[in-house]
C-alpha cells in the first residue's frame, strides 16, 4: 500500500474541503491514476483491458497494472469473459461505491482505534526512547 507523508495528511485534513479524491487517497492509499481507473470501471463497466486502454488513454501495460491494483486492493473485480470458439478475455467491474464507502468506513475505525491505543502509552514510550538532553 502506498503511504501518504505526514504533509500530505495535513494538508487534507486543513483542507476546507475533503472531496472523494482525497478521502481515497488518504484512506485507502491510492494514486490519482487508480482514482481515475476506479472511476472508469464505475461509468464504463465492466470493461476489458483493451477498452480500459482507451478511457483511461494509456499503454496497454498501464492500463493493466492499474485495474490489477484496483483487484488487489479489492475496489475493483476480474472475471473472465467467454468469446466465441472457447476464448475469454477478462473484464474488469469496479466494487460499487457503497461497498467503497463501507472498506473506508473500516479502514477509519481500524486506525482510529489504533491510535488510540498507542495514544494511551505515548508518554511512557516517549521516555522510553531516550531523547538526548539539550
Amino acid at each position: 500500500m502506498n503511504t501518504m507523508s505526514l504533509k500530505e495528511i495535513q494538508s487534507i485534513l486543513n483542507a476546507e474541503e475533503i472531496g472523494p479524491e482525497e478521502l481515497m487517497k488518504c484512506a485507502l492509499g491510492i494514486k490519482q491514476t487508480e482514482i481515475q481507473a476506479y472511476c472508469v470501471l464505475v461509468n464504463e463497466g465492466p470493461i476489458s483491458i483493451q477498452e480500459a486502454t482507451e478511457h483511461l488513454d494509456r499503454s496497454r501495460s498501464t492500463a493493466q497494472r492499474l485495474l490489477q491494483n484496483l483487484v488487489e486492493k479489492g475496489l475493483a473485480t476480474r472475471e473472465e469473459d467467454l468469446i466465441g470458439l472457447g476464448g475469454y478475455r477478462y473484464v474488469y467491474r469496479a466494487v460499487s461505491p457503497n461497498r467503497l464507502k463501507e472498506s473506508i468506513e473500516k479502514t477509519l475505525d481500524k486506525w482510529y482505534s489504533r491510535m488510540m491505543e498507542e495514544l494511551d502509552t505515548l508518554p511512557e514510550k516517549i521516555v522510553e526512547l531516550n531523547c538526548p538532553e539539550k
